[in-house]
């Protein structure tokens, strides 16, 4: 029967990086990132999988897809999934510093996890058998593969995109827009969270990242859903929430290339499989099938799933489900 991690099984860590440099220049006297283990490390450390979250996620939100029989299997790998910079138990705004923490990029995020697992996790020159993600996780996994080649055999992008087209920028602005009309923003030196902004930010970001399909078909239980991604961007701090989408908005991974993607893309030397949804409004395809044809070891998998950008969502006996459990367990092997 497939299980999910029991918290029994789960080891949780912390990794501190002392006097951090961001790709802008400023620094931090020092960066924490908050990781959880599951399953164990074999003797030769080659059986180590990275797993990264989506934007509004910390490491538990990819918990669906580990453990027994799941796409990452706890009986063969031992899964790390790791709080990216600015969530969780990782350092960012809520710690203190609010809007003077550093605006912080997609590849800072990947510089400090790479230390993670060659320091705190005792890797070494030992690479990954895999780095993998979900939304802004993929984004964090293709950057991987393009600036620690040497570090990663494998790596599973799902609903990925190389940089982040106008759909996702506009949406992104338009979400910082609600959270700033809160009356309790105060221009960001906020004494009480902004919880209605935050909310209605979560509720205008879900429309995009389903197909018009799938609300006509759910009728107004859109309403209910929407809702619950309000109440989970309420659970955030607003400055955190605020740098964290704007990592994802002005993602790009040609950008230290000089805008050439097949330069980027040529550094990679993984093996790649690419799980974007045909159906994703918020991301688009076509960025996904670049990524593809940009690799000459990437293998292409589409989800057809009018669920979009949240094809991702790992839910028992869903049709975009089985097929990326089937598919990444297949690659990984």
């Amino acid at each position: 029967m497939s299980t999910h991690p029991t918290a029994a099984a789960m080891r949780n860590g912390l990794f501190e990086i002392p006097d951090f440099r961001f790709e802008s220049g400023e620094s931090i006297d020092r960066l924490r990132l908050g990781y959880s283990i599951h399953g164990q490390m074999n003797a030769r450390r080659d059986n180590v999988i990275l797993v990264m979250p989506g934007t509004s996620h910390d490491r538990h939100g990819v918990l669906g897809h580990v453990g027994v029989d799941r796409a990452f299997d706890t009986d063969r790998f031992c899964v790390v999934c790791s709080d990216s910079i600015g969530g969780g138990a990782s350092s960012g705004p809520a710690d203190g510093l609010r809007g003077a923490f550093p605006r912080y990029s997609i590849r800072d995020m990947v510089h400090a996890q790479h230390r993670m697992v060659r320091e705190g996790l005792g890797l070494g020159d030992t690479p990954l058998h895999a780095v993998a993600g979900v939304s802004m996780g993929a984004f964090q996994s293709l950057e991987w593969v393009i600036h620690h080649p040497e570090s990663v055999r494998k790596a599973v992008l799902i609903v990925p995109a190389w940089r982040s087209g106008q759909v996702i920028r506009n949406a992104t602005r338009r979400m910082i827009d609600f959270i700033e009309l809160d009356a309790r923003w105060q221009a960001g030196a906020y004494t009480e969270q902004p919880v209605q902004g935050l909310g209605a930010a979560g509720r205008h970001y879900f429309a995009w990242t389903v197909t018009d399909a799938y609300l006509e078909a759910i009728g107004e239980a859109a309403e209910d859903e929407a809702g619950i991604i309000g109440e989970r961007f309420a659970q955030w701090d607003a400055w955190s929430i605020v740098r964290r989408y704007q990592a994802s908005g002005a993602h790009d991974v040609s950008a230290p290339f000089g805008g050439d993607l097949q330069a980027a893309l040529a550094r990679v030397r993984a093996q790649v499989l690419v799980l974007p949804c045909t159906q994703d409004r918020l991301l688009g395809i076509e960025s996904a099938r670049q990524i593809a044809q940009g690799i000459a070891s990437a293998e292409l998998a589409e989800i057809d799933s009018p669920t979009g950008h949240l094809a991702y969502r790992p839910i028992p006996g869903a049709a975009a489900s089985d097929f990326i459990t089937q598919r990444v367990r297949a690659f990984l092997d």
